[in-house]
This record gives C-alpha cells, structure tokens and sequence, in this order.
C-alpha cells in the first residue's frame, strides 16, 4: 500500500537524521528510509569518532615525551593495539546504540530508494510519496587510477580501523588530513612510514605555513615526507608491495607491507547540484549534507539537514551561509584548527587583510606544560573585523572555540586585545595576536563603534 509524507529523508546519516529532528520538531510527518547497512552514519561508524579514538592513543605517546621534558620519567610505556581496538569498537557500539535509539522514534524503512516519479520513491516494492524529499545519502571515495594499485591492493582509513597487526613499514599514498593522520598514527606505533603527496605541499587547502609545521612534526616522529610526489606504479610479490615514484627528476621505489590509500577523492556522479537553497532541479527534492559536495564534515551536514528541510516549506528560503559553518581540524600532534578564512582564502577572493602570527613559545602556559610548539594566526580586514584564526599546537581544537564566538559576533581584533583573558592559559594567546595585528594599524574596537567612543 502506497503511503504519503510530508517529508521522506533518503539516508540516517548525520545530515539525515538532523533533517528528521528538524521536521519533527515543526510537526510534520517524516520518513526516513536508509539503506541495508548498519545505522549510525560514517562519523560514528567509521568517520570522526573511530579515527579520532584510535589517534587519541597515539597522541598519549606524544604526551610521554611531553612529560620527560617536564621532569616526569614515565617508564616501561608500551603500545597494546589490540586494546586500543577494543577500546574504539566499545566506544563505536555505545555511540550506534545512542544513535539507533534516537532513529526509533522515526517511521524508518530499509533499503535503497530509487526514484519513479518527481513526488515518489520505490524501496524494494514498496512506494512512497512526499510533499518533499531530503537527499542525505553520504559520499564515497573512489581510488585514484595508478597503475597496479587494485592489484597490489590497499587500505582505506575504514581498514585501519580494524588493524591489529601493525605492519613494519607503511607507504601513505595522500598527504590531506587523513594520510597525515595515520602516518603519524602508524610512526607512533613502530612503523617505518613514507608519506607521498602529489602536491607542492601537505594539506594542498591549507597554507603553507601550517603545512611546513605538520611537516616538521611528521618528520620528527620519523615520517619520510614526499611531496610533489608522482605515483608511476605499484607492485605486489608476495607479503610485499613497491611503489616506484618520481619526485624531480628521480625516480624511486619503495618497499613496504602495506598501503594506505589517503588520496581518494569523492565520486562526482555522486553529488547532487543545488542551489543556494540547497534546492534540486526537481522541486520536491532538496539535498544536504556529504551528497552536496562541500566540506565532509559533521557540523557542516547537520547544518544543512535543518536548513533544507526549513527551506522545504519557507515562503522566504535562506541561502546557505557557508562561510559562517567554516571551521574544520587536523588531529595531528601538535593539532591544526581553522575557523573562518584562511589566508590563501582570502587572497583568492581578492580581499584587503592583514594578518599577523603570535607563537606559543611567547606564551607563559605554554612553556611551564612544555608544549610550546606552534602558533595562531588571526586574519582581519580592513575595518579590523576579524574574519578567520588557525592554531596550531597543542589544544588547537578546543582552543578555536573561542575564535568561532569572535568570528560569528562580528568581534574586531580591538575588542580581543581588549578582552579579558585567565592568566596562565594558552587562551592568552589569542589577545596576544590581537595586540599584534591592532598595532599595525588604528582600530576601534566594535563596543567602541557602538557606544560613539573613538580610538585611543
């Protein structure tokens, strides 16, 4: 029997599962339909939660060379991998089952949908039609065409997840987030990594400077960093793979026991185009999330989740704000963490800013906790409103929270160095670079702007 809803949402992901919460909370009647897979989404099942498990076990290693430094000598430290596995995979089933219990209250079908009309999906034979469809149905990754890798086979971060058995030597093909991650992650743990990265630099969407500094840590942890690396060929003999590159004029091969594949790239006849209002050509379909084709990130698919189904029914739809969802992390040791524009960003759309660095070796905190590697970069324009911060150093993700808040009120660098900070903590650092780049010019600062005052 053919049943009709006023939303039906095609995928239980993150993206997914906020478009239900935001549809039923605004009373109407919502379908979910996800396929046969496990419930839960890729951050929970094999995405942000498992990675970072796994990588918080390695960065506790960093932490006991941290602690040498600071008189503490911690001995007979050593690696269980098969307790660091255990350990994600109980903290993946207590987020699954916190998840699937949420999805309960959902009307939810199982299967793959598949359109049969601009208001009705099929789901095995069944039919469903809606006033509107949200699309939330994820990415993938396909492999990049190298001759040999099928055949030498590879890795995938979801593999790795799963490994108990650490292999002598690693070559991550990648140098994004991920390839930086778990050649830092396979170092830690014994390994003999090589790095290859097609680009003139790691992390090609960052700048340069935090590349060189994630860089210089994989290097320090013994990670043989490639860059501007040309794959030519893989080849499997036995319990061994060859990966011959070229990076100039030289031509190399390496042999190793495994192969990480951190260079995927998402599968373009996967996303779907939309407009600002995440609207499809067919307009009782929306889309948000992976599907999209913006950044992967999870706050970014809730985000869109609740906006699209908003849109759905809006008299006055509202375009997507990007730019205000902008922030995103490199779980490395030291951390990387990026809110609002980069700099490279902000040249590429041709705005007037000026920036300044503040280094974390200048920061009390930051040199009696012996983490003084590192530094914060604030961005403002021309008017002083601050408009992106990267840190890099220890607590960097939990340190960018507060440069989301300056970003998202409209804060300028005057009311920064203006603003309290408790002394010591690596937070000072934030008033300290807003000191920096205010003396390069005349900045009033936003409270100043509004109360008529003019600056000092």
């Amino acid at each position: 029997m053919d049943e009709r809803y006023d939303v039906c949402v095609i995928g239980a992901g993150t993206a997914g599962f906020a478009a239900a919460e935001a549809a039923d909370a605004d009373g109407l009647r919502v379908l979910l339909v996800s396929g046969p897979g496990a419930l839960g989404g890729t951050c929970i099942l094999r995405g942000c939660m498992p990675a970072k498990t796994l990588l918080s076990s390695t960065e506790a290693l960093g932490d006991v060379e941290r602690v040498r430094g600071v008189g503490v000598n911690v001995a007979g430290a050593h690696v269980d991998v098969p307790a660091i596995i255990e350990r994600k995979r109980e903290l993946v089933d207590y987020f699954t089952a916190d998840r699937v219990a949420n999805l309960a209250r959902f009307e939810l079908v199982r299967g793959c949908a598949r359109f049969v009309a601009r208001d009705t999906i099929a789901v095995g034979e069944q039919r469903i039609s809606a006033d509107r469809f949200i699309v939330a149905t994820g990415s993938r990754v396909v492999p990049p065409a190298i001759p040999g890798l099928a055949e030498a086979g590879y890795l995938l971060s979801d593999d790795v997840l799963e490994l108990i058995r650490i292999p002598p030597a690693v070559a991550v093909l990648g140098g994004g987030p991920v390839g930086c991650e778990f050649a830092q992650y396979f170092a830690r743990l014994g390994a003999r990594v090589t790095l290859l990265q097609d680009a003139p630099q790691l992390l090609r969407n960052e700048d340069r400077d935090v590349a060189d500094a994630v860089a210089a840590t994989l290097k320090a942890d013994g990670v043989d960093v490639i860059c501007g690396a040309h794959i030519e060929h893989c080849v499997r003999a036995g319990e061994h793979t060859s990966v011959t590159y070229t990076a100039g004029a030289a031509s190399v091969t390496v042999r190793v026991g495994a192969l990480l594949l951190a260079a995927a790239v998402l599968a373009g006849a996967d996303r779907l185009a939309v407009d600002p209002y995440l609207r499809t050509t067919n307009p009782h379909v929306l889309a948000a999330g992976d599907v999209i084709g913006r950044r992967c990130l999870v706050h970014l698919a809730a985000y869109t989740g609740k906006l699209a189904v908003r849109n759905a029914f809006a008299e006055r739809p509202q375009p997507a704000d990007f730019d205000r969802f902008e922030m995103h992390a490199v779980y490395t040791q030291p951390q990387v963490a990026v809110a609002g524009l980069t700099e490279s960003a902000c040249r590429v759309r041709g705005l007037n800013v000026r920036v300044k660095h503040h280094p974390f070796h200048e920061v009390g905190k930051a040199l009696v906790s012996n983490e003084a590697v590192g530094f914060v970069k604030m961005i403002a324009d021309e008017g002083g409103r601050i408009v992106g911060v990267t840190v890099v150093g220890a607590d960097a993700i939990d340190l960018i929270g507060e440069a989301v808040a300056l970003i998202n009120f409209g804060a300028t660098v005057g009311d920064v160095a203006a603003m309290p900070h408790l002394h010591p903590a690596l937070g000072e650092i934030f008033g300290r670079v807003a000191e920096d780049l205010g003396a390069t010019a005349n900045v009033i600062s936003r409270s100043a702007l509004l109360s008529g005052k003019s600056a000092e």
